[in-house]
């Protein structure tokens, strides 16, 4: 498991691929190693997603669910899915675009990336589900804006790794977003019993 001074290493990678900064290549490791070494971050995001998840589900969601070990492992589960599905989908857009060697690096960068994402939302979600007013809408409105930077910054860095191809980019970025979004809603719908 990579340590610390490892993951922020790769997330200053990430940020100098964002800026188009060629120095970005010695800090992301887009071999086959670097692409296994990368799904560690799903083993430090795992917890953090899962707790934030059921906090919102326990705490957020009307009428709340009970806390079982059922419903751990489902959320496990789903927020599991949520995050390889997309992994799939940008998986066959890449080879459909005929840029296949692009796929390990998205791998490599989107896995990295979602570690602080889902850091930050966790800690969003404990604080709105605190009732804190006006401290969570206070919240909730910098979350929304962290995810839509997010969200940006994915763009970019997907841009970037196909070649600086448009249509290739626009059809990889909606085919994730919709399969995660779609993922997560049935997900919580199962979660939830509805």
């Amino acid at each position: 498991m990579p340590l610390l001074a490892e993951v922020l290493f790769y997330l200053r990678g990430l940020w100098l691929l964002f800026k188009a900064d060629p120095a970005h290549a010695r800090y992301l490791d887009f071999t086959e190693r670097g692409v296994a070494r990368s799904f560690w971050a799903l083993a430090y995001c795992l917890p953090v997603m899962v707790a934030s998840e059921l906090v919102s589900l326990t705490r957020l969601v009307q009428p709340p669910i009970d806390l079982t070990l059922v419903a751990l492992l489902r959320t496990a589960l789903i927020q599991g899915l949520s995050w390889m599905a997309p992994l799939v989908v940008l998986g066959v857009v890449c080879m459909v675009s005929g840029l296949p060697r692009a796929f390990l690096k998205i791998i490599v960068a989107t896995n990295w990336l979602s570690l602080p994402v889902n850091v930050f939302a966790a800690l969003a979600i404990f604080l709105i589900a605190t009732g804190l007013q006006p401290l969570a809408t206070i919240v909730l409105i910098v979350f929304q804006t962290v995810l839509l930077g997010a969200f940006l910054f994915e763009i970019r860095i997907v841009y970037m790794l196909m070649n600086e191809k448009v249509l290739p980019t626009a059809a990889a970025i909606i085919a994730s977003a919709i399969t995660a979004l779609l993922v997560t809603d049935i997900g919580t719908r199962y979660i939830v019993g509805g």
